[in-house]
């Protein structure tokens, strides 16, 4: 699936959950602004060029319109053009201190590639969103195999850290995988609806993430699910072969829905590992239209559980 689609289908799941929320996404800009903002900054790669051309930011009112609205990624705000160019200037304007690190150190961020720690922030840094607290989720595009991922900067820590995600596509999925299933997401924030709007808390401190879950269904699990970021991942470990998850999605939705016509199924995720509880979601092309599907990985041989997903979200219990 590519971002457009991924975008696409989590902004139908947000209209539907968080309709004030969703409503506060502007419009893309023109091509012309997006080129200029493009030329003001670094090369971009396809994928950035392809999210600002599906909106341009989160409006968030002030004044006497001001009211929540939420945030459509987690605890951030989502960067309009104008706050892609001022949060870059900024950034760069305001370097972070990097006095310890020797006279060669320039030299040797240099040398590096996408995903390095460079202890400041690069001109080839292009935030997209902000935390409100100085720290902002940013697509790195230096070359390397791993251009494109997304990482954060903070000014107490800078760039150190793995990459978040290895692709715009892989965050907004994860994203709307935790917002379809009530899952947490990095740092355990959890996605809460309250009055049309999206938040995202901490859910030992979050009563209204424990009073939607108890509106939703309940689906039962024999093991709990585990949290893992596939750009943390690598051909060398233990990965289940998601070719063989496909045909089993298949063969389960064909199952469930004897009648329709199953045509195929799709992940973001490139790599899962063979561990109990590691789950990823598949949109399935069924009669025209998608549906989505959640396949869990046993831990045994490349078994995996298949459940279809409500439409309006659910919540995982496990037995154990």
């Amino acid at each position: 699936m590519n971002l457009t689609a991924v975008w696409t289908a989590y902004m139908a799941t947000l209209r539907e959950r968080a309709p004030i929320t969703a409503a506060s996404i502007r419009p893309p800009r023109t091509a012309g602004e997006r080129e200029s903002a493009e030329r003001a900054t670094t090369p971009w790669t396809e994928e950035l060029r392809e999210f600002y051309g599906l909106h341009d930011g989160q409006h968030v009112p002030e004044g006497e319109d001001c009211g929540p609205i939420g945030s459509v990624l987690p605890d951030s705000t989502l960067l309009s053009l104008d706050e892609v160019l001022a949060r870059h200037t900024f950034s760069l304007e305001n370097p972070h201190s990097i006095d310890d690190l020797g006279d060669d150190w320039p030299d040797v961020v240099r040398a590096q590639e996408a995903g390095e720690t460079a202890e400041m922030f690069l001109p080839s840094y292009v935030p997209f969103a902000e935390d409100g607290a100085g720290g902002t989720t940013y697509v790195d595009t230096r070359p390397g195999t791993r251009r494109g991922c997304i990482r954060n900067f903070s000014y107490e820590s800078a760039d150190q850290g793995a990459p978040w995600f290895d692709s715009l596509t892989e965050y907004i999925a994860a994203v709307h995988r935790s917002i379809e299933t009530g899952s947490a997401i990095y740092d355990d924030l959890t996605p809460t609806f309250a009055d049309g709007v999206l938040e995202w808390r901490d859910p030992e401190f979050s009563d209204g993430s424990m009073a939607h879950a108890a509106t939703l269904p309940v689906i039962r699990i024999p093991f709990a699910l585990i949290d893992f970021r596939p750009s943390q991942l690598s051909d060398d470990d233990d990965l289940i072969d998601l070719d063989h998850v496909r045909r089993t999605v298949i063969e389960t939705a064909r199952r469930l829905h004897p009648q329709a016509v199953v045509e195929d199924a799709r992940a973001v995720y490139r790599q899962v590992p063979r561990v109990r509880g590691a789950n990823m979601n598949w949109w399935v092309s069924m009669d025209g239209a998608e549906l989505i599907f959640t396949a869990i990985v046993t831990g045994e041989d490349h078994d995996v559980i298949v459940l279809e997903l409500p439409s309006g979200g659910c919540v995982f219990e496990a037995d154990e």
